[in-house]
């Protein structure tokens, strides 16, 4: 077996808990977290318009699931170790900021300015990389 065939199982597994823990666990809102999980999966196929939307249609609807797509955007770009994660992570970003409500620009404005880091990705390190180039992670 191939090291992104191992890779990509485990990715899938990543994704499959996320989800169930997020179904089960998710006291904000689980909808919404399972919908930014499918969006940034670990699968080579580009981000599913039909999650991205979904997403983008739940923070329209309320403040409250602003600030949490907000922060599991951030965790997730935070905890990733995979570039395909956190390159469809930044695209869900950068579809709400376009198209999305206005409270999505502000709550990101917010958050900055308490300290998340939302978008800063200077630590962002993909193992496959380091693996294959012999970089330090």
């Amino acid at each position: 077996m191939s090291s992104s065939t191992i890779r990509k199982a485990i990715g899938a597994v990543k994704d499959q808990t996320s989800i169930g823990i997020a179904k089960v666990a998710s006291n904000d809102a689980p909808e919404l977290e399972v919908a930014i999980v499918k969006a940034t999966s670990h699968d080579d196929d580009p981000a599913d318009e039909k999650y991205i939307r979904r997403i983008l249609q739940l923070t329209t609807c309320s403040r409250g699931y602003v600030s949490v797509c907000v922060s599991k955007l951030s965790k997730r770009l935070g905890k990733t170790r995979d570039w395909i994660v956190a390159l469809k992570s930044l695209i869900v970003v950068h579809r709400l900021l376009n198209e999305g409500d206005l409270v999505f620009q502000q709550e990101i404005m917010f958050t900055t300015r308490k300290g998340t880091r939302l978008l800063n990705m200077s630590d962002f390190r993909d193992e496959d990389f380091c693996l294959v180039f012999g970089s330090e992670a």
